[in-house]
């Protein structure tokens, strides 16, 4: 590995394999690491402020940094480089970080991070100006590529000890020609109009100082010719458990069951949850017993309707190493567990989640990325990690439960993967016969809310101040 040395501004001392001392001319921090990563092509490359250098753990970064796909940085500060204020225009990124554990996000910092040369090779060309702040570099080239095949990661343990360093935010002249390189125009206005209707403050200069930028080029082609073999091990025992929370639904709980007999890699065990509000009603769900099963099928009936509770019920009964969630209305080839494990141990991940298509619906996104969303009915998760998380019954009966669980699981370091292949059909097929529209406290409102509770929960609980507002804005627009 070879650590880039810099004080926030140029490099000031490289150190190269064994300890030794790379002579360098004094130039920027990305002129530096550029030419180090053409020169050293199938290295580890590290960058580290020199007021972190004797804090900085290069003992763990082989094991962090576990395919060459991956780039990883921390910010020990609470406030990120572009400020809070970037939230005015970006209602999709979660830029409330947790710094506690591994983290999702293209919000990279100069102050520590490691990559392989070889990625840095593969997306030089999307770097325009190598001069530039470090900082802006990095969170310009990810925002870019992010969602064609880089991970990006906050990760804490770069450093062997967390401490409050003391920089500064940029300034508001910065946040606008980052949102004029990588965003429309209208987002200039939008984030102006903000500026100026919830901090009464008028950002005329910052606003014409960004028509001077042009838009930068974006990443289209992903990283396809960089190889991907994680060695982070995460599969050991290859066991897994089906959770499926149903509803009227026997007809096709069956083929849902039917699917998972003809899978390669059998489950070991299918956790069915059928629910059936009417008092004195029993189960549909006859098959179960009247047919033999390669797998057990352990069968929970409640008069208590609610995904969330079935899920939680059936989370509970987990006992495998890997979980399936899986959707009644589900149907998917032969291949698919097989074909997820392999993407798991290609890609060293501990949750995913697939393509869901409905039937005839052509899958448009063809790239394995990181991913803001979680579905409940076509995800695996490593099941140690179930028992730190559960859905939120204030969902119930309404959206955003399956968002709320994703975010849990990143807020105690689990990443969620989108893999476009194998993929699960979402066959959508009407409730059954005895569901009945839920009645919730808002439901006989004179106004009826706008946006629906349960999104302004996800919001409130994830979204920073000026995300919120900005979603208000939306609204009332």
């Amino acid at each position: 590995m070879i650590v880039v040395v810099h004080d926030s501004k140029y490099v000031i001392q490289v150190i190269g394999l064994k300890g030794s001392t790379i002579s360098f001319q004094k130039k920027a921090i990305g002129e530096i690491l550029f030419s180090l990563a053409k020169k050293y092509p199938n290295e580890t490359l590290a960058w580290c402020s020199e007021k972190v250098l004797d804090n900085f753990d290069s003992s763990i970064v082989s094991e962090l940094l576990h395919h060459n796909k991956m780039i990883l940085s921390f910010n020990p500060n609470e406030q990120e480089f572009l400020g809070a204020k970037f939230g005015y225009i970006d209602h999709a990124s979660i830029l409330k970080i947790n710094k506690k554990v591994l983290f999702f996000t293209w919000q990279l910092s100069s102050i520590v991070g490691v990559t392989k040369a070889s990625l840095l090779n593969e997306i030089v060309s999307l770097v325009p100006n190598k001069k530039e702040n470090f900082t802006y570099l990095l969170q310009s080239l990810a925002i870019r590529v992010i969602q064609n095949g880089l991970f990006c990661y906050s990760e804490p343990r770069l450093l062997k000890e967390i401490k409050v360093l003391p920089t500064n935010t940029s300034s508001n002249f910065t946040l606008f020609k980052f949102v004029k390189q990588h965003k429309s125009f209208k987002w200039l206005l939008i984030l102006f109009f903000n500026i100026l209707l919830y901090e009464r403050k008028i950002a005329f200069f910052p606003f014409i100082y960004s028509l001077f930028f042009f838009s930068r080029k974006w990443n289209t082609n992903g990283l396809d010719s960089i190889d991907v073999n994680s060695n982070k091990k995460v599969i050991i025992s290859k066991d897994i458990d089906v959770i499926v929370p149903t509803i009227g639904r026997s007809k096709h709980v069956y083929k849902v069951l039917c699917d998972l007999r003809n899978q390669t890699h059998l489950p070991k065990k299918v956790i069915v949850v059928e629910q059936n509000p009417l008092p004195n009603s029993t189960t549909e769900l006859h098959f179960i017993k009247e047919e033999s099963w390669p797998f057990i099928i352990d069968h929970t009936f409640t008069h208590q309707s609610g995904a969330c509770n079935a899920r939680n019920i059936a989370l509970s009964k987990v006992t495998s190493e890997w979980t399936f969630m899986c959707d009644d209305d589900n149907q998917f080839e032969p291949s698919l567990i097989e074909g997820v494990y392999n993407n798991i141990e290609k890609y060293g991940v501990e949750a995913l989640s697939t393509a869901y298509p409905q039937v005839n619906e052509i899958i448009t996104y063809n790239r394995i990325h990181q991913t803001t969303i979680f579905g409940s009915g076509n995800s695996f998760i490593k099941s140690v990690h179930l028992k730190k998380v559960q859905f939120d019954d204030a969902y119930e009966f309404c959206y955003g439960e399956d968002f709320d669980f994703g975010m849990q699981l990143r807020n105690i370091g689990v990443d969620v993967v989108y893999f476009p292949k194998p993929h699960i059909t979402h066959l959508k097929v009407p409730m059954g016969g005895f569901r009945t529209k839920p009645i919730l406290k808002w439901s006989y409102d004179s106004i009826p809310p706008i946006p629906s509770p349960a999104i302004l929960l996800n919001y409130l609980k994830y979204r920073n101040i000026e995300q919120l507002n900005a979603y208000k804005n939306d609204i009332f627009l």
